[in-house]
């Protein structure tokens, strides 16, 4: 409750709550970050106090009003539109508050041991994830078949090279991670493996495509094996970075996470807004003064790049995503996403797992490496940002650019990326 000591307690409440009614319709306006704004009573000490703060009020109303028919005149009232507040308060270019301050501020979820080995899971399996886990249990686990060698050019789509011996090249030799399984799907792979590089510790999964599946992209269905397979090694009791092979690490990805939430995931997002997500807003003038309303907007996540913890939250994640691969069509990376990201409501239940985004600077897909941020990377000899993994994810030519980057970062060749085209063919921008 708020008092006066000069008596005047009933229009000090007017005067707060006119004031409280403003800055809430400027901050329900415009799409604003939510912000907590509290009045102190016991820091105003007169009427000519609350007059003050009236006073204040109507003028931010008055400003309110006309940034309205400001807005409405440009046609920024559009589903398109992102507005921030601070810039509109300050008077400054949207794009000059882009940026995100780090806070100093709970963790999403806090840290939790593994699950305590339940579950069933293979003998074998269990014995090389006891062997290759670091000191945290953690795996980093990835899927190969004779796809990713690619002696047939005919079976794969980026242009011929081989795909596993540049990742293992990166990730196993150099970086010397040495919680890495592999699972192979075929003898011609096993054997490859035995040849080439006969300390990556590998097994064959024990699991097969569903039927469901028939006549899908052969990616998408060697990935759809993923699920089952992680759901056993999180009952099992570790965590698991995922990883495809289409992809270079610069660094041990170890080192850079931040293990605060079930899943930890790159994002297929090319801008700050796309990748953490923003509210649009649309304007239906029908409604008259209901006319406004905000909605959310995010990439998804891209299932070849994330870090999985062994909590309740995950296996019931992997589960419901794996029953749904085994019994109707679909790509798995958006069947994940709908689990992960959509809400529950009515009947529907969903895993509920906490997310973190992984910095999609550091983490970076290829349209954010050679396109959409280019600007921080490219030319190489004048750039200002160094990420830490980058996948090949929107280009075709993806054995092409993996060794290009590996050119630049490993071989000190700064502009060995350089001439490539930002987007997915030779003309394209």
């Amino acid at each position: 409750m708020i008092r006066s000591r000069s008596g005047k307690g009933t229009n000090a409440i007017k005067y707060a709550l006119v004031f409280g009614v403003v800055m809430g319709a400027l901050f329900a306006y415009r799409n604003a970050t939510p912000t907590s704004y509290e009045i102190n009573p016991t820091e105003v000490q007169s009427s000519e106090e609350f007059d003050s703060l009236e006073t204040e009020g109507l003028a931010i109303q008055e400003r309110l009003k006309e940034w309205k028919v400001r807005a409405i005149a440009a046609g920024l009232d559009t589903s398109e539109t992102v507005i921030s507040l601070t810039a509109m308060v300050n008077d400054i270019e949207p794009a000059a508050c882009g940026k995100l301050k780090p806070c100093d501020c709970p963790k999403t979820t806090p840290q939790v041991k593994p699950l305590a080995g339940r579950g069933d899971i293979e003998p074998a399996l269990r014995t090389l994830l006891a062997e290759v886990a670091n000191d945290k249990s953690e795996v980093m686990l990835a899927l190969a078949n004779g796809v990713m060698i690619c002696k047939n050019t005919t079976i794969c789509w980026w242009n011929g090279g081989n795909i596993l011996k540049s990742w293992l090249d990166i990730t196993f030799t150099r970086h010397h991670v040495r919680n890495l399984l592999v699972g192979v799907l075929d003898d011609e792979t096993w054997i490859y493996m035995d040849q080439k590089f006969p300390d990556v510790k590998k097994f064959r999964p024990k699991v097969a495509i569903p039927s469901s599946q028939d006549g899908t992209h052969p990616a998408n269905r060697v990935s759809t094996l993923k699920y089952g397979l992680l759901k056993q090694v999180l009952q099992a009791g570790y965590h698991v970075l995922v990883s495809d092979m289409d992809l270079v690490y610069l660094e041990d990805p170890f080192l850079h996470l931040h293990r605060d939430s079930d899943i930890e995931g790159q994002t297929d997002g090319f801008t700050e807004r796309w990748s953490y997500g923003s509210f649009g807003s649309i304007h239906d003038p029908s409604m008259g003064w209901g006319a406004g309303g905000l909605y959310l907007q995010m990439f998804t996540l891209n299932v070849g790049c994330m870090y999985v913890r062994s909590t309740e939250r995950s296996v019931d994640l992997m589960a419901r995503v794996n029953h749904r691969l085994l019994t109707a069509s679909g790509w798995d990376q958006q069947v994940f996403n709908e689990e992960v990201l959509y809400a529950s409501h009515g009947e529907v239940s969903r895993a509920q797992v906490s997310v973190r985004v992984m910095d999609y600077l550091l983490f970076a897909n290829s349209k954010t490496f050679f396109r959409s941020e280019r600007a921080k990377f490219f030319p190489g000899v004048r750039a200002t940002t160094k990420p830490l993994m980058i996948h090949m994810n929107y280009h075709p030519d993806k054995h092409n650019r993996m060794l290009c980057i590996m050119e630049r970062y490993f071989d000190n060749r700064a502009d060995a990326c350089d001439t490539l085209p930002q987007g997915s063919e030779v003309g394209t921008r």
